[in-house]
């Protein structure tokens, strides 16, 4: 089903904005799949058409999803559903440079251990598991950069959302997890929130990393979120800073 197949009933009564409207019927179109990652969503004159408002109008909604990070503006090319990819993983999620450089650089990843396990009671509750499938797979990376590894990542998501995930997949995707989790299963994380505190290096994290035990670590409790605000995947970082730094470039105070 295309976008243009539907009939949108935007209400002129409503004390919704009809721009917040729009934003949420499209918003919604992405959750239903009938919008896909990297697809051009339709022109500014047909959506005029299809939801019979001001181009204004349409601008606004259009501005809004832009801003939220859900589509992205290609000039002379017209506006896509935002897809992620090595660039947008180091712009939006990856903010580790090697010292003394503040050109980010993709990070070299490689995969320690890829396990099914039974979740915990904190996991279903987070990951709002199904009674009828209470797994999660539990991930664990290292990255780093120029033959040296400074990052473990556990990532903990659902079996039941990646019932087809295995570890031969993930090691021989041809681009970022992220990018997998959309083309794969449909799932786009949209936003995510990080907690960052300072711990020392336990045993295996220090085995990992090639440091000693108590090493002074940053950690990083991130939550990847999907349509709606649905938690999808839980990922804890644990950083080396020894030769590198967290960089944000262009970071901007007023949050725009």
């Amino acid at each position: 089903m295309s976008i243009t197949d539907l009939n949108f009933d935007i209400d002129r009564n409503s004390q919704t904005p009809m721009w917040l409207q729009i934003r949420d019927e499209l918003y919604n179109c992405l959750h239903q799949e009938i919008l896909r990652p990297g697809q051009l969503i339709p022109n500014e004159k047909t959506l005029v058409e299809l939801f019979n408002v001001s181009i204004g109008t349409v601008r606004k909604a259009i501005g809004a999803l832009e801003n939220e990070g859900i589509l992205i503006r290609k000039q002379g090319l017209g506006t896509f559903v935002f897809e992620h990819d090595a660039n947008s993983f180091q712009f939006k999620y990856f903010h580790f440079v090697p010292r003394n450089s503040e050109e980010t650089v993709i990070p070299n990843v490689e995969l320690v251990s890829f396990e099914r396990k039974k979740a915990t009671k904190s996991e279903i509750e987070i990951l709002n598991l199904p009674a009828d499938n209470r797994n999660v797979f539990h991930i664990y990376n290292k990255l780093g950069f120029r033959n040296k590894f400074y990052i473990v990542d556990k990532i903990i998501i659902s079996v039941a959302k990646f019932l087809s995930l295995t570890e031969e997949m993930y090691v021989n995707r041809n681009n970022t997890i992220y990018n997998l989790y959309q083309n794969k299963f449909n799932i786009f994380i949209t936003d995510c929130s990080e907690k960052i505190r300072t711990v020392p290096a336990n045993g295996e994290t220090a085995k990992i990393l090639g440091i000693d035990i108590d090493t002074p670590l940053l950690r990083i409790d991130r939550t990847g979120y999907t349509y709606h605000n649905e938690i999808v995947e839980i990922r804890t970082s644990y950083v080396h800073t020894s030769d590198i730094d967290y960089v944000r470039p262009h970071f901007s105070a007023l949050g725009e």
